[in-house]
């Protein structure tokens, strides 16, 4: 990818206008579930299931009862950006006024909004490459398996509703859900629904309009609400909207803490280096990082 410049025309008197910095939303995501760092290619997630058999108290020994040790496999794919910026086309456009003098100008005038922007498009791709990633299919997504893909592949979850996600439907979608959730994980203390913003608009909307929730000052300030009566905390991720067929979400309810990512380094997605390339004569960006995506039980998730 080079510098585009097309949109701009030559340089006049537009110094005294800043670059404005789109405002995108980070990702979530990766904040709420479990993060395995120290993966270069791939890794176990180790799993421990102990079934005791209680019994009568009395003399001897009668062993019971089994414990058990499995694996599942994350894999992390590697990833980078490159980009070069020819320093020399800004002269002719207003960044002149940001330049120092001379020929030798061998850096970003807006280098630190330039990061700034380069962090939050990177929060933004691994938010939306953490559910709908799929190396089988098209464009920037197929650079890793997503947890949709990955959950829809396990036959041991559960379907908790094939209600559609509309206003009419969507109350009633989201407590089937909550009813389809095995009894081994109702008490977890980290039960979260996962929803895209849009269908989390159209939630708390058919909320209000059922007088079942009366915001306070605090309520979805964080788009986050417990489902009424619930343990369940309802929480909008970027990576889940406009998924499904034609749009009509996905949702998956489970701890938070059963899903994976798995990373070389935990703060890779945020590293990269802004160097001038004196062979080239051009300011380079170079970015690079791991990422994988896994679920620990796939029995205790309830999908739509």
């Amino acid at each position: 990818m080079s510098l585009n410049l097309a949109g701009l025309t030559a340089y006049t008197d537009e110094n005294k206008m800043p670059l404005i910095r789109r405002a995108l939303l980070g990702g979530k995501t990766l904040s709420l579930i479990s993060v395995q760092p120290d993966i270069k290619s791939s890794a176990a997630i180790n799993i421990l299931s102990t079934t005791p058999l209680w019994q009568a108290g009395a003399c001897g020994w009668n062993a019971q009862g089994s414990t058990v040790l499995t694996q599942r496999n994350i894999t992390v794919n590697k990833i980078k950006k490159n980009e070069s910026i020819c320093v020399d086309d800004l002269e002719a456009y207003y960044t002149q006024s940001m330049m120092k003098a001379g020929s030798y100008d061998e850096a970003l005038p807006f280098e630190q909004m330039y990061s700034e922007e380069l962090a939050a498009q990177t929060a933004k791709y691994i938010e939306t490459l953490s559910w709908q990633g799929d190396t089988a299919g098209a464009g920037t997504m197929v650079l890793s398996d997503g947890l949709i893909k990955i959950i829809d592949a396990e036959g041991a979850v559960v379907t908790g509703t094939a209600k559609l996600l509309d206003a009419a439907n969507i109350i009633d979608a989201v407590n089937e859900m909550v009813a389809a959730i095995p009894v081994d994980a109702i008490e977890s203390d980290d039960l979260t629904l996962f929803i895209g913003f849009d269908k989390y608009r159209v939630y708390t909307q058919a909320l209000r309009d059922a007088n079942l929730y009366h915001y306070s000052a605090e309520d979805g300030a964080n788009f986050e609400i417990f489902v009424p009566g619930t343990n369940v905390k309802v929480v909008a991720v970027g990576g889940l909207n406009n998924t499904g067929v034609a749009g009509a979400g996905r949702i998956f309810l489970c701890e938070a803490s059963n899903l994976f990512a798995g990373t070389d380094l935990l703060n890779d997605a945020e590293d990269f280096r802004i160097f001038f390339s004196e062979d080239n004569d051009e300011v380079r960006i170079k970015q690079k990082m791991k990422i994988g995506f896994q679920v620990a039980f796939p029995e205790r998730i309830v999908s739509n």
